[in-house]
């Protein structure tokens, strides 16, 4: 039976197994393999009000853009 995880879920493991690594949306989409990328704005934007995560303008670990990224703050 295959693991069908909601992209919250998707979201959150993937920044929690990438803690070093500050991720933009469009990376976060594109390593969570969801198809949807607008759909992981809210997603993170919610992380990020959470003393779990961090969520700033910086450079993105990946794809090097300046833009708003997400990383897990454990």
């Amino acid at each position: 039976m295959p693991n069908h995880k909601s992209n919250p879920e998707k979201v959150f493991a993937l920044l929690r197994k990438n803690k070093s690594k500050r991720l933009c949306d469009d990376c976060v989409a594109e390593l969570a393999e969801i198809k949807n990328r607008i759909a992981v704005n809210p997603i993170t934007s919610a992380f990020g009000l959470t003393s779990d995560f961090l969520r700033e303008k910086d450079a993105c670990s990946r794809c090097g853009k300046v833009k708003l990224v997400t990383q897990s703050a454990h």
